[in-house]
C-alpha cells in the first residue's frame, strides 16, 4: 500500500498565510479511518457535534479520497490503454519510455502498426523533428495523462519528471496522482447546501509550505474532483447532492463505495434512510434549527440499531468544543 504524507495545508487570511488549525487535520483523519472501515455486515454512523460546521464535511470527504488514492488497485494495462482513446487529440501527457527518462508530449490520432493499434505521442516540436513514438497495449502505463503545456520543446529536460499539479502531488505524497485525471469512481458523497459548499471546496485558496516557503497552491476540488465542479472530459472523485425537493439520484446511492458525509442536519434527516449501506458521518451545529430533530435521530439509531462486537472509528479525541458519537449500526 501507499503511504500519504501528513496533509499540511495552510489558507489565507488578509494576505498572510497561516496552518489550518488541529480541528480540520481531525476531520481529515476521520475520512482516512473511515476508509479503512469495512461495510459488510454493518455500517459505521458517525455524528460530530461542532462550534461551527464549516469545512467540516469537506475535509472528511477529502481524507476518504486520499486514502483511497494510497490503497486503490492498479489499472491493468488494458483498461489504461482503453482510456487514453478516449482522451481527445492534443492532450498533455508524460511518457516514461523506459531507462529512467520521462518525456512531455501530446496525444496524435492513434495510428495501426503491424497489425495492431496504437497509441502515438509526440515528444518534440515539429522544429525539433516532431519525434513520435507508437505505444502498444502492453506498454499503455507508459503515457499517462499529464497538466504541461501543449507546446512541446525541441530538447526534454529534467524537469519532466513530475508534471501533475504540484499541489497534488505534495498531498498525496507517494501515491501516484495519475488516476485522479484518468478514472471517474465514487469515493464518496457530500450532502448539503451547494453554495456553501461550492465555496469551500472550488474558491478557498490553499496552500502546501516547504520550510516555511508557500511551494504550491490549489483548491479542494483539485484533490476531490466533485462531479458538479468538473467538466464533461473530466473525471470525478466524489458527488455533491444538494439539500432540496429532489431525491438523491439513484445511481449515486447505489455507486458510492466509502461513505456519505452530511454537511448539517437537514440533509441527514432528509436523506440518510436512502444511503442504508453505505457508512455515514453527520457534521452537527448546536445553532443549526433540526439540530434537536438529528440528535433525537441518531440517539434512537443507537439505541434501536447498534451493533455491539464490531469496531466502529477509532476513538479520536473531539475537537476543542466538540463531541463525538460513533457507532456500528445494523443495515436496513
Amino acid at each position: 500500500m501507499s503511504t500519504i504524507s501528513p496533509v499540511n495545508l495552510h489558507f489565507e487570511d488578509s494576505g498572510e498565510w497561516y496552518s489550518l488549525p488541529d480541528w480540520a487535520e481531525y476531520f481529515i483523519n476521520v475520512g482516512k479511518q473511515l476508509s479503512h472501515a469495512k461495510q459488510s455486515h454493518s455500517r459505521i454512523i458517525t455524528a460530530i457535534i461542532v462550534p461551527t460546521r464549516a469545512y467540516g464535511a469537506a475535509f472528511v470527504s477529502l481524507g476518504m479520497v486520499l486514502s483511497d488514492a494510497a490503497a486503490r488497485d492498479h489499472t491493468s494495462a488494458t483498461d489504461h490503454f482503453e482510456k487514453l482513446f478516449d482522451l481527445q487529440v492534443g492532450t498533455s501527457v508524460i511518457f516514461r519510455p523506459g531507462g529512467g527518462k520521462t518525456l512531455r508530449g501530446v496525444l496524435k490520432a492513434p495510428e495501426e502498426y503491424k497489425g495492431k493499434l496504437h497509441v502515438k505521442v509526440q515528444v518534440h516540436s515539429k522544429e525539433g523533428g516532431g519525434l513520435t513514438y507508437l505505444v502498444d497495449e502492453s506498454h499503455a502505463l507508459q503515457v499517462q495523462p499529464a497538466m504541461h503545456s501543449r507546446q512541446l520543446p525541441k530538447k526534454q529536460g529534467t524537469e519532466n519528471t513530475r508534471f501533475a499539479n504540484k499541489f497534488v502531488d505534495s498531498i498525496l505524497g507517494n501515491s501516484d496522482p495519475v488516476q485522479l485525471g484518468l478514472r471517474s469512481k465514487l469515493c464518496c458523497a457530500i450532502v448539503g447546501k451547494k453554495s456553501t459548499l461550492e465555496y469551500e471546496i472550488r474558491k478557498t485558496p490553499l496552500a502546501i509550505h516547504v520550510n516555511g516557503d508557500r511551494y504550491a497552491e490549489g483548491l479542494l476540488q483539485d484533490v476531490l474532483r466533485v462531479d458538479r465542479f468538473v467538466s464533461e472530459k473530466q473525471s470525478y472523485r466524489s458527488a455533491l447532492v444538494p439539500v432540496g425537493s429532489k431525491q438523491p439520484p439513484s445511481d449515486i446511492v447505489e455507486n458510492v463505495q466509502m461513505g456519505v458525509v452530511f454537511d448539517g442536519a437537514h440533509g441527514f434527516l432528509k436523506w440518510s434512510e436512502r444511503w442504508n449501506r453505505s457508512h455515514q458521518i453527520v457534521i452537527l451545529d448546536r445553532t443549526e434549527p433540526y439540530f434537536d430533530d438529528a440528535i433525537s435521530a441518531i440517539n434512537a439509531r443507537f439505541s434501536q440499531n447498534r451493533v455491539d462486537g464490531e469496531n466502529s472509528l477509532p476513538r479520536m479525541d473531539a475537537p476543542d468544543g466538540g463531541e463525538v458519537l460513533s457507532f456500528r449500526e445494523a443495515p436496513k
